[in-house]
């Protein structure tokens, strides 16, 4: 297993969510983190829709309201704790998740 240090927990606001870019042996990884309360999700930033990036600017993955995860292309929502889609075109289908581990000084890895 290969792990990457992303950032601390602190380091993303709550309700908000950050992207990275991991080189990783297969190529780039595209992903973003999203906090709520104090539990922290991965995802790949991909919709299952048309497989495209969620965000038009960097950081930028949250609804208006700062419950869901959006597509910044047609506006699905997903949910922050499981990445289920639940309004939009892709309804029914997922987010890919990302395995985390966060150590006990909050320091969030990427496990792949």
């Amino acid at each position: 297993m290969t792990q990457f240090f992303l950032c601390s927990k602190q380091d993303i606001p709550d309700q908000q969510a950050r992207e990275f870019k991991v080189e990783t042996d297969q190529g780039q990884l595209d992903l973003f983190l999203v906090r709520q309360d104090d539990q922290v999700h991965a995802y790949k930033n991909q919709c299952p829709h048309l497989e495209i990036p969620l965000n038009w600017q960097p950081d930028q993955f949250m609804s208006v309201d700062g419950i869901n995860i959006q597509c910044s292309t047609h506006g699905a929502l997903f949910t922050i704790d499981k990445g289920n889609c639940i309004i939009g075109p892709c309804a029914g289908e997922n987010l890919r998740v990302l395995t985390l581990e966060q150590r006990d000084d909050d320091e969030v890895w990427l496990q792949l």
